[in-house]
């Protein structure tokens, strides 16, 4: 099952969560891990972090993953290899243009060229 983590606030306001996937327990998996831009630099992050290991470490998986992409933000594996985790493998993907394929209009992103 997914454990989603209570948001990080600040002044009331959410300013990021993270979420554990079980299923496939004894290995565990961050699969998702977020703050919005104004929290980025300030220790949130940190903060959540060491929530997100606590809990996932109670339950005493084998293994406790999170996969990163360069979509994320530029220091993520940084902070990911600073909280314990180990780089094991690079992986390239390609994906189809979502307009070359029907799923976005071709005009959608005009600014980006339609591979």
């Amino acid at each position: 099952w997914a454990h989603r983590l209570p948001a990080a606030a600040q002044n009331g306001d959410g300013i990021g969560f993270a979420e554990l996937d079980r299923r496939r327990f004894p290995d565990v998996a961050l699969v998702y891990f977020g703050l919005l831009g104004k929290a980025i630099g300030r220790g949130a992050g940190r903060f959540l972090m060491n929530a997100v290991l606590e809990t996932a470490w109670a339950h005493q998986p084998a293994r406790l993953w999170v996969r990163t992409c360069t979509l994320d933000h530029p220091a993520a594996l940084g902070f990911y290899r600073c909280s314990g985790f180990t780089p094991y493998k690079r992986e390239s993907e390609i994906a189809d243009d979502p307009r070359r394929t029907g799923v976005f209009a071709l005009e959608t992103a005009p600014g980006i060229p339609a591979l």
